[in-house]
């Protein structure tokens, strides 16, 4: 099992569009996928038309009020999803930086091959559990100015916590979200972002695409839309050179 958080401390980045499409596109190669909502705002349970009222849930798991495999909802072939919780927030165990790290080693998932967790923007008890049951984390950023201002925070974040709790946690790479080329800012940015960070920055870069508001709007991954976006590409190509990263070769699908 290799298990990947999607992160910024930056909102509004498409980390949960990454997070949904990097899962099913693993899903569609064959490899079993779980993803983890950790974002109180549960929008990668949205994507898939999950709701995490009464059922169980990531805050239920946390807490030990439901079982692994109780909290494992299959949302297509090869892929399962916990769901999130707005009252994820509430999670407040002082102790409980392993307690995701924990569930996860539980026999019911022996056979998965990946877990992606979809982070909310903030560091806190919850996500601070996330980062402590994965092995890398892929941090996901727009072209913005201010966004990539916040990786450096994000970076002595990540470190800090490989320093002291988690020495093996591995930064698998940066992949800039809702490139637009028709913006000179565009270029300027992913000039900047590439001379500071280096190797670090994959070269599979998400497009801005109206495909993506209305895959949200109606709870789809985009392969599930009705066209095919020019996105699907993009994703395509982000998983295989994920796959690469982690080791893993895998011919093209």
């Amino acid at each position: 099992m290799i298990t990947i958080s999607i992160a910024n401390c930056k909102g509004g980045v498409g980390k949960t569009i990454v997070a949904a499409n990097l899962a099913w596109e693993l899903a569609r190669l064959g490899y079993l996928t779980l993803m983890v909502d950790l974002d109180p705002q549960c929008d990668l349970s949205k994507v898939y038309r999950r709701e995490s009222q009464d059922g169980p849930n990531i805050f239920r798991l946390l807490r030990g009020e439901c079982a692994v495999e109780e909290a494992c909802l299959e949302v297509a072939d090869n892929l399962y999803l916990v769901p999130g919780s707005r009252d994820t927030i509430h999670f407040d165990d002082k102790n409980g930086e392993k307690v995701l790290a924990n569930c996860l080693k539980d026999e019911t998932l022996a056979e998965v091959d990946f877990v992606i967790i979809d982070h909310p923007p903030t560091l806190s008890e919850y996500t601070l559990a996330g980062f402590v049951a994965s092995d890398a984390v892929l941090i996901v950023t727009d072209t913005e100015s201010f966004s990539m201002r916040n990786l450096g925070h994000l970076f002595e974040n990540l470190l800090g916590i490989k320093a002291t709790m988690h020495p093996t946690l591995s930064i698998l790479g940066i992949v800039a979200n809702k490139v637009d080329q028709r913006r000179k800012l565009t270029g300027i940015m992913l000039q900047e972002l590439e001379s500071t960070f280096g190797e670090c920055v994959f070269s599979s870069r998400i497009s801005y695409d109206t495909a993506i508001p209305i895959s949200i709007r109606r709870g789809q991954p985009l392969r599930r839309l009705d066209w095919r976006s020019r996105t699907i590409g993009q994703f395509q190509e982000l998983t295989h050179e994920v796959l690469e990263r982690v080791g893993i070769c895998h011919g093209n699908v």
